[in-house]
């Protein structure tokens, strides 16, 4: 797309630039207004551009939002995976712990075993012997069989002696048999621990399992968000500097284009300016007159006619009437026929009969910032019509001796703003025209 574009610019800038070598004013500034055309539009992408590129960073801070909250939370995650470990460090050092114990427990069961069963055995001679003694033998006759005193005394501590091991043998066969009892439950509880330790571990291995998935999944998430930001940052940079490159080139071309109409207006009015010259030299050559058309001055103003002054501008004996009155112009005399040419760039406003003034014509300028409005009287002819622009030095019409007149010569006045009819806003031609 952008090649294309660039493509259809450079075709078009060729075309243009071919077709101002043959074409007038109209064809520039239908060129120009083409590449002016292009070059609002460029704006309008540009400012469309920088529409979408505004709301894509509000996207980018609230996509930023959200992976500040998916950091506190990977952060928070990472807490508990600590606390979590803590956990299993603990669990499996009560685990070993509880090994130990149980290790332990069984020697202890063992010994206790042994000593039970040893215990059995004794009790079991014990009870064969008297079986065998067919079982009426007592300690009372063992003590009746005694043949004097001293075997009394020595019989009776004997059977004291076997008394008193029959009681330990049985107390201890009863405190072992207690003892196992409560190392077997003992064992009983810490197997139970230990399958409960177990399972916390399981449980707690699971637990972090899912979190570290949920951390991968939360990292996933924000790897995706970032991926995005970038490419959409990357798509709005890449068509942005499209757009200002075309529009540099359009610029460039208006500029170019520019200095042609520049370079094509001033030929045109100095082909004008030609034409201008030659038309006084012909109307010069078909009044007959010998008298040429005054030089155009380099300022705003130029004298209208060529000739001697004959009256100025104020108070004077009126040629007429015979009596004092203002003046409100110049005369210059010469031959009928003689051309008269506008005293400045304007366009007129008047081209008709005048009362005493014969064929006049009013011609308005705007000089400066100021408008003004000149006018000729006695005209022999008139060449130009109302509304048509005439510029400094060009032939408007002819001397004569129309109207209040006493031969021939130009009237002439200069008015500050629009002339019509009054005198008040007269001025002194001398002021702006050099004789």
């Amino acid at each position: 797309m952008r090649k294309q574009s660039k493509w259809v610019l450079r075709v078009f800038a060729l075309a243009t630039t071919c077709a101002l070598l043959f074409t007038g004013p109209s064809a520039l500034a239908n060129s120009l207004n083409d590449l002016k055309t292009q070059q609002k539009e460029l704006e309008q992408k540009k400012n469309s551009i920088n529409s979408n590129i505004k709301e894509t960073e509000g996207k980018i801070n609230s996509n930023m939002s959200k992976i500040e909250q998916i950091m506190a939370q990977i952060q928070a995650l990472d807490t508990e995976i600590i606390t979590t470990e803590d956990k299993i460090s603990k669990v499996l050092k009560e685990i070993e712990l509880t090994t130990t114990e149980i290790e332990n427990l069984h020697a202890s069961i063992a010994e206790l075993e042994r000593k039970i069963k040893e215990r059995d055995e004794l009790l079991k001679e014990r009870i064969r012997a008297v079986q065998v003694s067919g079982g009426s033998v007592s300690y009372l006759d063992v003590l009746l069989g005694a043949n004097s005193f001293i075997d009394f005394i020595d019989r009776f501590s004997a059977v004291n002696t076997l008394m008193e091991a029959d009681r330990t043998i049985l107390k201890e066969q009863a405190d072992d048999k207690k003892q196992l009892e409560e190392q077997k439950a003992t064992l009983e509880g810490k197997l139970q621990q230990q399958e409960a330790s177990k399972n916390e571990l399981l449980a707690l291995k699971a637990s972090l399992d899912e979190q570290k998935a949920a951390k991968g999944n939360l990292v996933d998430q924000l790897e995706a968000e970032q991926q995005k930001l970038e490419a959409d940052k990357e798509v709005m940079e890449t068509e942005y500097d499209e757009v200002l490159n075309l529009s540099e080139e359009v610029t460039n071309k208006i500029v170019a284009e520019q200095k042609r109409q520049a370079e094509v207006a001033r030929k045109l009015a100095e082909e004008k300016k030609r034409k201008q010259a030659e038309e006084r030299k012909r109307q010069q050559a078909a009044s007959g007159s010998s008298t040429a058309i005054p030089a155009v001055s380099s300022g705003d103003w130029t004298k209208p006619v060529s000739g001697r002054l004959t009256s100025g501008y104020g108070y004077r004996m009126h040629p007429i009437y015979g009596k004092g009155k203002m003046h409100y112009g110049v005369d210059f005399a010469n031959s009928i026929g003689t051309p008269v040419v506008s005293a400045a760039d304007g366009v007129v406003s008047y081209a008709s009969p005048l009362s005493t003034y014969g064929n006049v014509i009013m011609v308005t300028h705007s000089i400066d910032g100021q408008s003004f409005t000149s006018l000729y009287a006695h005209l022999s002819s008139i060449k130009v019509s109302v509304g048509q622009a005439v510029s400094k030095g060009q032939t408007i019409g002819g001397l004569g001796n129309t109207g209040n007149s006493t031969g021939p010569h130009l009237h002439f006045e200069i008015h500050t703003g629009t002339w019509s009819g009054m005198t008040s806003n007269s001025v002194n031609p001398l002021r702006y025209i050099s004789l």
